[in-house]
């Protein structure tokens, strides 16, 4: 699966926009992703229905009390979801050097939009290549 990077927005609206073109154009919902801060993620939720990756740990709702000050004092909260992120990022299909770019990017705030620029809705995953063969009618 070929992910693309469509862009990195500096507002929600902006990328709102762009998944609404992206749909538009025939892209399907679960072939997009978003990478947004865990400020941003909620909103990107409710306001789209593509999947929403973030900064934020997947279990940081379960943590106590105690751990989020530990994470303050001990420093780790930004290190660990700034590597976090950049692991989702090539996970996601994005190259090494733009997982770095746009994990700071997105911490800073920025929307990063991504796609699967393969599939669209009504294609199929086929080769442009193929050709049809129809062999010829012999009659004797």
């Amino acid at each position: 699966m070929a992910k693309e990077i469509i862009g990195s927005y500096p507002s929600k609206d902006e990328a709102v926009n762009v998944v609404e073109r992206l749909e538009l154009k025939g892209f399907v919902a679960k072939n997009i992703t978003i990478f947004a801060n865990s400020d941003h993620k909620k909103e990107m939720e409710k306001r789209t229905d593509v999947k929403v990756k973030s900064d934020a740990t997947e279990n940081e709702d379960d943590e106590s009390f105690m751990d989020k000050v530990k994470k303050v004092f001990t420093g780790n909260s930004v290190t660990d979801s700034h590597i976090e992120l950049h692991e989702k990022l090539v996970n996601a299909g994005v190259s090494e050097h733009q997982a770095q770019k746009y994990s700071d990017e997105i911490e800073s705030g920025n929307i990063l939009v991504v796609a699967d620029d393969e599939l669209k809705m009504g294609n199929d995953a086929t080769s442009d290549t193929v050709t049809l063969e129809e062999t010829a009618i012999r009659r004797d």
